[in-house]
């Protein structure tokens, strides 16, 4: 952490905690052990979460032609590992949420991409039948989390950040140049605090810059490319083109081709599967 990052994690004198559904289901994200029904109790307990659950669970992205009508058929019907995946990352970033009027950057907008490359990342590993965990999910969906500190306890700083980006800086080059840090650190900052998983950690540090990670390649590889498919195709966190570089040594850890590049991108470009889910 470098002396500027430092200064200004030292201002945050009122971190959200993590929020109770978050902290029982990460209690259990490692044991396949556990019952639907007792995830089920825990979800429950949270009205919004559990509507937002039933609503990804109807959306087109499942393709289910009968709507699920219980948090129990929602399960079942989309899996228990996305569904504690869903969970988390929703009440992650909606529980930054406050402060979002007269923030630096739209709110809805960081939550519509967040979400986006979670579902793109889950869409990808399932065309190119990669041998990696439902945790793809949570990692795309956390790995701009970074942007909703900034917006919510820096929101005149980054203006400034965003006033250079408007003058055609790249948006990362922005950020270091007014605060010698970039939304990526402060977002691993906080997964840090929150205690979050070690590839969530890994995803939020380096989802621009995998070729400097050491671990869970795949993992950042797949939320990499859905990020740029998202931000060029569908949607960015400040509505631009945010200027991010490619890293093309991504399809090679994925042994992907220009073909399943264009296949996935025109899916999100044409697809209305996203369509239920932002609506969250």
């Amino acid at each position: 952490m470098n002396d500027s990052l430092k200064l200004h994690v030292r201002k945050i004198t009122k971190l959200p905690t993590l929020p109770v559904i978050a902290r029982e289901i990460l209690a259990i994200i490692d044991d396949d052990l556990t019952p639907v029904n007792k995830l089920e109790k825990i979800i429950e307990n949270d009205p919004p979460i559990s509507a937002k659950i039933l609503s990804v669970a109807n959306s087109a992205f499942f393709g289910f032609r009968m709507p699920a009508k219980t948090l129990n058929n929602a399960i079942i019907r989309i899996g228990f590992n996305n569904v504690k995946n869903i969970a988390i990352g929703i009440s992650l970033i909606t529980v930054l949420e406050e402060g979002k009027r007269g923030g630096a950057l739209d709110y809805q907008r960081v939550f519509n991409h967040s979400v986006s490359v979670g579902f793109i990342a889950s869409l990808l590993s399932e065309h190119l039948k990669l041998a990696i965990p439902e945790g793809i999910l949570i990692n795309g969906m956390l790995h701009d989390i970074g942007f909703l500190v900034l917006s919510r306890y820096f929101s005149e700083t980054y203006l400034n950040v965003l006033n250079e980006f408007d003058k055609g800086k790249p948006l990362i080059e922005a950020e270091k140049e007014v605060l010698d840090f970039t939304h990526a650190d402060i977002g691993t900052w906080l997964a840090e605090q929150w205690k979050l998983p070690e590839t969530v950690l890994n995803t939020t540090l380096y989802h621009h810059t995998p070729s400097l990670a050491k671990d869970d390649l795949q993992h950042l590889a797949v939320v990499h490319i859905a990020d740029y498919i998202s931000t060029r195709s569908i949607l960015s966190v400040t509505g631009k083109n945010p200027g991010y570089p490619f890293d093309s040594s991504c399809l090679e850890i994925l042994g992907m081709s220009d073909s399943d590049f264009a296949d996935i991108e025109t899916q999100v470009k044409n697809g209305s599967f996203l369509s239920g889910i932002f609506k969250l």
